[in-house]
């Protein structure tokens, strides 16, 4: 059951062998043991690799659930007490996983040594039951699904730009950006040249010309730290070049609306105790992470 579960997870029986220090041959023959156990097909093989039937799907989260079941029975046989362990299997967009969440990986791992976390780290929409996740986090308004969505916090949207591309303007209007070069985020999922600015109750339009589009936010503050256009990015991925002062914020009294940030997992009946435990955690860490909504009413000072 285990190694099936590891070649169904990692695509492969060469990579499901190597993590589980066995040969290739070996993993393939329990594979074989395990379908002829349960007289059904589980891996669909053809020349250009396998895929798991729809028996293997169905039995592949089961198996996975049982076997986080067993080692956590384990632990808490060995050490007489009941205490969290098994996989943990995250996925996570990549600039805010590199900027905010590694930082609370190593609290959590630290505070869970029996856990075993495999997080990937990509903007991709992950199939969570076909691929074998726990949950997600995701950045930006949802899409309907069936997945379970819990709201863990909001980060501001500033408008950023490098000292060097509005040394000698004064920039205290929408108006006076316009024509502007912009380095548009196709996350943001507004409308390609426009974007909005809200002040006392009034809802403004930025007229600035795009030059490059990007679908990821810490490569839009990037280039709009070079010189490039103006970029409209998540507090996360803008923070660390307010630190370095290659950008600074613009416009700070409007509001460009927050990046609602979330934790989703499958509409399972039951969640398991690790990644209640992780979402509950990383809520409170976010709580106090520098660069969300406590920063709203605190203007961010530019460079001099």
């Amino acid at each position: 059951m285990n190694s099936f579960v590891h070649v169904a997870e990692l695509h492969s029986y060469t990579a499901a062998a190597a993590k589980l220090n066995k040969t290739k041959a070996l993993m393939s023959t329990h594979v074989r043991q395990l379908e002829e156990a349960l007289d059904v097909r589980l891996i669909s093989r053809s020349t250009r690799g396998f895929n798991l039937t729809d028996a293997g799907r169905r039995y592949y989260q089961q198996a996975r659930q049982i076997l986080d079941e067993i080692s956590e029975m384990e632990v808490g046989l060995r050490e007489g007490e009941q205490q969290m362990a098994g996989r943990l299997r995250v996925s996570v967009p990549n600039t805010f996983g590199e900027q905010v969440m590694m930082g609370f990986i190593g609290e959590f791992v630290a505070r869970y040594p029996k856990i075993n976390i495999e997080v990937l780290l990509s903007d991709q929409y992950v199939d969570l039951v076909g691929q074998g996740f726990d949950l997600a986090i995701r950045i930006g308004n949802l899409k309907d699904s069936t997945m379970i969505a819990r709201e863990l916090g909001n980060s501001r949207s500033l408008l950023v730009a490098s000292p060097k591309m509005i040394d000698g303007f004064s920039i205290e209007h929408p108006d006076d950006l316009t024509g502007f070069p912009m380095v548009f985020d196709s996350n943001l999922k507004s409308e390609r040249q426009r974007w909005v600015g809200r002040f006392n109750g009034q809802q403004y339009l930025l007229d600035l010309k795009p030059v490059v589009y990007v679908n990821s936010a810490r490569a839009s503050a990037e280039l709009a730290s070079r010189n490039i256009g103006v970029a409209l990015c998540p507090m996360f991925a803008a923070k660390p070049f307010f630190d370095t002062h290659e950008l600074v914020p613009l416009l700070q009294d409007y509001d460009f609306g927050d990046v609602p940030i979330n934790a989703v997992y499958p509409n399972r009946q039951q969640l398991s105790v690790r990644a209640r435990y992780f979402i509950d955690e990383f809520s409170r860490y976010l709580e106090h992470w520098g660069s969300f909504s406590s920063l709203r009413d605190e203007p961010i000072a530019p460079s001099s």
